[in-house]
Parts: structure tokens; C-alpha cells; sequence
């Protein structure tokens, strides 16, 4: 996951509330499930020390069903809701912390990557788009010509003046959509671009759209501007998709970690002192955590910048940080991965000595 886009969460003034919850709604009784499930979560923050104002900042959210399988992360302090994030699936536990640090890490692994992506779908009159972007999806519609659209049986000059005319508005309607989708991908840096609809809407469009766009272009069947039955398994196709982009680019950073790993020199520490100092010293592009490694067992000692992180209190000291306090790793490592732009990786891959790795900047 790019933790980059939590920065300003990262760096609000804490305490911090941080909750992770089963939001699913796909029972009779999810709503009064849920509503339990939260004043338990609650209750617990409550003893824990959080305030009144900041349990309130969440109530609302919290409360908020998802539909299907699902969870949320929230993230409050001083009486404000500073994170509010729906997950593709519930939490393994409902959790709830109140610390100095904003706990992070399980939003790495129940969100993965983040994978930037457009979806049009379209008939030969427009399209609807939607953009996919840190858990906002943002909707545009694109209305093109209406007339004439449909091609008439006939014969002679007229007949193919009129005919030619059609093809000509088809293709200047699926011109506008082409544009729509280029500044939506232009804009969200769009790493997949999935086109659905009308067979004859998608060909157009896909005539003239940019080499960029055709590169990360993948037209699914299915799915319609009117509605219908083909709809849920085109959701479905594209949700598999994006997976598919997560797990390969998750893939990627754990290969490319074991090729630096193995070679001297290379932009790869594992290890939890050498990962912390790289982390202090903004050096880390991908931090690498091994899956169920229990990190907040194990202290590391932290300041009030974000990034001022050391596995020794001397070393913050010699710094001259003078407000240090020993803090659960798990917490420690993912806020200042989020405060220097470094992604986050959970992996099963990787074989990290004490459960953390870094991919390196540079050396």
C-alpha cells in the first residue's frame, strides 16, 4: 500500500483513535450487529482513555453499513475523524486502540496497493465513468449526440448519406468519452482502464484513445448504461482485476527486494535496526513486513516527528530529540513509512530476519 496519501493523518497532533471493524451488511440482523460490535469497540476505547469528543467523531461512521462483505478503518483524535475507509473485506478481528500513533499497518494489509483505475462503460450516446482513487470513487457522465444514432433499411444516395451520418456521430460521441477517460487517467496517474458496454461503443473508443490509455486498456463483456443482469459479474470481473494488479505489483516489490537482498551492495536491509534507521533517514521506498509478526510486541523509541524513530533512545537523544518514549513497533514503523512516501507490503513471500525489510532509495 502507497502510505504516502495518510500523511496528513500521520502528522495530526495525538492521541489517536484507531478502529478496525466488521461493516458487513448481508444479514437480517447486520445493522444490530454492527451497532453491538461498535459499542463494545467503544467501550473498550473508552477505558483505554479516549475522550468523549473523539468516541463521537466516530459514532456516526462506525455505524454506517457496507454492503456485502465488508469492513471500515477509522482513525480520530480531538474530537475529529481524520481517516474514514471503507475495506474490500472484514478484519480477521474487530480492533480498537487509543495511542500516540495512529495504528496503520492493518490498512496495509487488508487494502494492499492501491491501484488507481477508470471504468467507462458505454454505448454509442455516451458513457458513464467511474474513477477509483485512495477508497473515493468519482462518477462523470458523458452525453453525446442522440440523432441520428440508428442506422434505417433503405437503399440510394440518401439512404447512404444518412447511414454515413450515423457513423459520424457514433464516432464523435465515443471521441468525447475517449477525452473523458484521458483526463481522469491523466489525473489519478490511472494504472488500469477497464471498458465495458455496447461491442460497437467499445471499438470506437478504443480507436481513440491515446497508446497510454491502450496500454493499460482491458475491455470486459457485459454491463450496460440501462442496467441488467450482466452487471454483477462485470463488478465482479473488474473487482478481479484490480486484485490481480495488487497481488502482482505486491509481487513485484518482494522480487525485486529478494534480487537487491542478493547482491552486495544492494538497496535492501532487513532486520528491525537497519529498517528503523532507514526509515529515520527517509531512505526506504517499500517497507516489507512478514505476515503475523507480532510488531507491537516489540518497542522501539519514537519523537515527536514522525520519522524520529530509533531502535535505542540513545540515538534520538544524540539527535537532540528530547521527548522520546519507547512505542509499539507495529505503530512506530508504519507512521513513518506513511510520513517519508514509502509503500508498505505485507508478505508471505519473504523471509525477513525479525519480520521487516526495506527496499532502499538509494544506498
Amino acid at each position: 500500500m502507497d502510505m504516502s496519501t495518510l500523511g496528513e493523518v500521520v502528522r495530526a497532533g495525538g492521541p489517536f483513535a484507531s478502529v478496525y471493524l466488521d461493516a458487513s451488511h448481508d444479514t437480517e440482523d447486520a445493522a444490530k450487529a454492527l451497532e453491538l460490535r461498535w459499542r463494545g469497540l467503544r467501550d473498550d476505547l473508552a477505558r483505554q482513555g479516549a475522550d468523549e469528543d473523539t468516541l463521537r467523531a466516530i459514532d456516526a461512521a462506525a455505524l454506517e453499513p457496507l454492503t456485502g462483505k465488508s469492513g471500515r478503518a477509522l482513525i480520530a483524535a480531538h474530537g475529529e475523524l481524520l481517516l474514514n475507509r471503507p475495506l474490500p473485506r472484514p478484519p480477521a478481528s474487530d480492533t480498537a486502540r487509543w495511542s500516540r500513533r495512529p495504528h496503520l499497518l492493518p490498512l496495509a494489509s487488508l487494502l494492499g496497493p492501491e491501484v488507481p483505475h477508470v471504468v467507462i462503460v458505454a454505448d454509442r450516446a455516451g458513457a458513464d465513468l467511474h474513477a477509483h482513487s485512495d477508497g473515493i470513487e468519482t462518477n462523470t457522465e458523458v452525453h453525446g449526440e442522440t440523432h441520428p444514432l440508428h442506422k434505417v433499411g433503405g437503399g440510394g444516395w440518401a439512404h447512404k448519406r444518412f447511414q454515413n451520418t450515423v457513423e459520424e456521430t457514433a464516432q464523435r460521441n465515443a471521441a468525447r468519452v475517449a477525452e473523458a477517460a484521458e483526463t481522469l487517467v491523466s489525473g489519478l496517474n490511472a494504472r488500469l482502464l477497464v471498458l465495458g458496454g455496447e461491442v460497437q461503443a467499445r471499438a470506437a473508443i478504443r480507436e481513440e484513445l491515446s497508446p497510454r490509455c491502450r496500454e493499460i486498456l482491458v475491455e470486459v463483456e457485459g454491463a450496460s448504461l440501462s442496467g441488467g443482469t450482466d452487471d454483477e459479474s462485470f463488478d465482479a470481473a473488474v473487482q478481479t482485476l484490480v486484485a490481480q494488479h495488487r497481488y502482482a505489483e505486491e509481487h513485484d516489490v518482494v522480487e525485486r527486494f529478494a534480487a537487491e537482498s542478493g547482491r552486495e551492495g544492494g538497496l535492501a536491509v532487513q532486520g528491525m535496526e537497519k529498517v528503523v534507521e532507514a526509515l529515520r533517514e527517509a531512505n526506504v521506498a517499500a517497507l516489507l513486513v512478514a505476515d503475523r509478526t507480532p510488531l507491537g510486541d516489540r518497542m522501539v523509541f519514537a519523537g515527536d516527528d514522525p520519522a524520529q524513530v530509533a531502535v535505542r533512545e540513545s540515538d534520538l537523544r544524540a539527535l537532540g530529540v528530547d521527548d522520546v518514549e519507547p512505542q509499539p513497533a507495529d505503530e512506530v514503523l508504519a507512521v513513518a513509512a506513511s510520513a517519508t512516501g514509502a509503500e508498505v507490503v505485507i508478505t508471505e513471500e519473504a523471509r525477513l530476519w525479525e519480520g521487516v525489510g526495506a527496499l532502499l532509495r538509494h544506498t
